[in-house]
């Protein structure tokens, strides 16, 4: 089974609530680097079409699907720490887990204002009969094709990472990047206590 497949079928099957890996049932798995390869990672994230939320406190980037619920939660959990200056959140905005995402993805980044529809899509966020569905109405193909290259762009610095760090195949989200010194920290799924912690210390 690809990750996925493993992924939707989760989130036909599971409803928002605990702390769920977007590979299985768990925590998220960590994984930490220094290389320089990393560290131009890094400064790759810096291009990417990302939606910016928060004006202070260190810089973490988030893959975010509209379809995801781990994304939706993790979402929900960053709130607090964005409104109390602890963080500034950088949305990477990508659209392949369900048929609507990719249309999802692309009327976020075609709006006016993305961070708004961002915020509306994530407001609206709900399980439905066809599984999870972020609450915006999927652009028309002429507006997908306009932000096609976003979409592929933001999804190029997703492709393979995952394969490097953890071993899996495919891409799976929420997938989350912060710099702790002259590390780079990665975290797949929404994180731990112990995480979080380490996360809102980073600087």
């Amino acid at each position: 089974m690809t990750i996925v497949h493993a992924i939707q079928t989760l989130a036909r099957s599971l409803a928002i609530g605990g702390v769920i890996l977007t590979t299985g049932v768990g925590i998220a798995q960590g994984a930490t680097a220094a290389a320089d390869h990393d560290l131009d990672y890094w400064q790759a994230l810096s291009h990417t079409h990302y939606i910016e939320e928060g004006s202070k406190g260190p810089i973490l980037y988030d893959f975010l699907d509209p379809n995801c619920p781990y994304c939706h939660q993790t979402y929900v959990w960053l709130q607090n720490p964005v409104d109390g200056g602890q963080l500034r959140v950088r949305f990477v905005i990508v659209g392949f887990l369900s048929p609507s995402s990719k249309g999802k993805a692309a009327a976020i980044l075609a709006a006016p204002e993305p961070l708004a529809a961002l915020r509306r899509t994530e407001k609206g966020f709900a399980m439905t009969q066809n599984g999870p569905e972020g609450g915006i109405k999927p652009a028309d193909a002429a507006v997908i094709a306009n932000v096609q290259k976003q979409l592929q762009f933001n999804q190029s610095r997703l492709d393979g990472k995952e394969s490097e760090l953890f071993g899996m195949e495919g891409a799976a989200v929420p997938f989350l990047v912060y710099q702790r010194g002259k590390k780079i920290h990665y975290l797949l799924g929404p994180p731990d206590n112990a995480q979080w912690k380490d996360l809102l210390d980073a600087s």
